[in-house]
């Protein structure tokens, strides 16, 4: 039987809420596996850690989706991300009862959002996360009676949400309009939320985990006006609705307008269809790619088998408005099979190739190419050089950052990183780029750089709002001594964000 949303909120501790942002959900997985706050938790956790500003900037930096547009994330201050943490802890008991009473009574688990207690791992979130025996499917029990489904999501969700919704969620408009006492838990949260992005009241942070509960606080009380009506599911800010007829689409599409626009947010109609029934429940493309026989007693793959397969791909990704995604689907795929020589050769170059067309799939060559098929160091650098090239022309850092990352952890140098002086790294103004940069020098010793970098933090750190833009790669660089406050006592304590990269 499925697990109800209660079921899942019941299990969380604030404990839980506390180490499992803070300590897991700093940083997105987006990002190289080189950062943790694993140890910054440990710092924090029995400390009254006092800000010293009211509010702080954070670290923006963009990452490709799978459709090569960027999408803009953050990395909080980490004191002021604690500061969230810390009153989420507080306030997880009355969060958590509002988030309950939201569903109660739901049929099935409307949100497929994944913040859950997870016993293996100390993570809270994991966007990727399912277990099909205790969340179930409920969408072929709504097919009954039904003739259509409408898809459609919320326009720019996370940079819309107004942190004042979140108090009109928790307590109600009126009640929270007519209450502005910074002391009310809710107004706690709500400022919380300001500190994180230089007191502004627009826009959830996306990529630290905590941003997800947030905006389950506000798509809750969204779903708890319409679940009543309609027969939906929605993944964080996707909706898909069966209903029985044109006028029962439209009319969802109406209430959940207005239910949105009491938020302050609206619906992405760019994005929205109305489909006739029936619908298959895999997309067109994952049925066609899993129509290749791949599947032998040795699990292994002739050259024209991967052929076939990365062709279809290739062909389905032009067929779906270029979603590369469908190639990433492919990679995960093939990475689970033993390919022969000439597959391999064949296999290698070609998702290279389609590597630096297509940055997006970038994040998962080493993990499903280079790892798993045991690629040369000759050849990672090779492909690094391109990329280096084609990402340095394009200022797609977050491509220049994995080119870095690769070159530390497989041990080769970068020729067109000779090229970088203290005017560049001035002028990309990249918080992240400067980090795997001076990385890199530390790694191959280049001392020379090394002072070049430090010469630029020197600069960099006389200014809060700029320090906080570039907090991660001033704090890894300075020592103690060239640092103010709970920094100093942080450096001085050994805390690192840095894990050390090994093969």
């Amino acid at each position: 039987m499925e697990k109800p949303y209660s079921a899942f909120m019941n299990e969380i501790t604030p404990d839980d809420i506390y180490r499992g942002f803070l300590g897991y959900g700093l940083f997105t997985d987006r990002l190289p596996p080189i950062f943790t706050s694993e140890t910054f938790y440990h710092y924090c956790k029995d400390k009254a850690l006092q800000l010293d500003k009211k509010t702080y900037n954070y670290i923006y930096y963009e990452s490709m989706r799978n459709i090569n547009v960027l999408r803009a994330f953050g990395i909080p201050n980490p004191f002021a991300y604690e500061h969230l943490c810390r009153v989420l802890k507080k306030h997880w008991e009355c969060i958590r009862d509002k988030l309950i009473a939201n569903t109660d009574g739901n049929t099935h688990k409307i949100s497929r959002l994944h913040i859950r207690k997870r016993y293996a791992v100390p993570f809270l979130f994991e966007l990727n996360y399912k277990n099909w025996e205790i969340d179930a499917s409920p969408e072929p029990d709504m097919l009954l009676g039904n003739r259509y489904v409408v898809k459609t999501d919320i326009s720019t969700c996370f940079p819309s949400i107004y942190t004042h919704s979140l108090c009109w969620a928790l307590i109600g408009k009126a009640t929270a309009k007519n209450n502005r006492d910074k002391k009310e838990w809710y107004n706690e949260l709500d400022g919380a939320c300001q500190k994180l992005r230089n007191g502004e009241t627009h826009g959830l942070m996306i990529g630290p985990h905590a941003s997800n509960l947030l905006s389950e606080i506000i798509l809750t009380a969204v779903d708890k006006e319409l679940c009543g009506k309609y027969q939906y599911i929605r993944n964080i800010d996707d909706y898909t609705c069966y209903v029985p007829s044109m006028e029962h689409a439209q009319n969802f599409l109406t209430d959940l307008r207005e239910c949105l626009r009491a938020y302050d947010l609206s619906i992405n109609y760019r994005k929205t269809q109305i489909i006739s029934l029936p619908l298959a429940m895999v997309e067109d493309w994952v049925r066609e790619l899993t129509s290749i026989p791949l599947e032998n007693k040795y699990r292994r793959l002739d050259y024209k088998r991967v052929q076939t397969y990365l062709d279809m791909s290739i062909r389905l990704m032009q067929k779906n408005d270029m979603n590369s995604a469908i190639l990433k689907y492919a990679i995960k795929v093939l990475s689970g099979y033993n390919l022969s020589y000439n597959a391999k050769q064949y296999y290698v170059k070609l998702i290279l190739h389609l590597s630096v067309i297509y940055p997006y799939l970038v994040s998962l060559l080493d993990s499903y190419v280079f790892v798993p098929f045991e690629i040369t160091t000759e050849i990672i650098q090779e492909f690094s050089e391109q990329l280096f090239k084609e990402a340095k022309n394009v200022k797609n850092y977050e491509a220049l950052c994995y080119v870095l990352y690769f070159s530390i952890k497989y041990n080769f140098k970068i020729k067109a990183m000779e090229d970088i002086d203290l005017d560049y790294q001035e002028r990309c103004n990249n918080c992240l780029f400067r980090m795997f940069s001076w990385l890199y020098y530390q790694r191959f010793g280049v001392k020379d750089n090394m002072d070049m970098m430090k010469k630029l933090a020197k600069i960099l750190k006389t200014d809060d709002e700029v320090f906080d833009q570039n907090w991660l790669f001033l704090y890894e660089i300075l020592t103690a001594g060239q640092l103010k406050g709970e920094w100093n006592l942080m450096k001085e304590a050994g805390i690192s964000f840095v894990l050390p990269v090994n093969r």
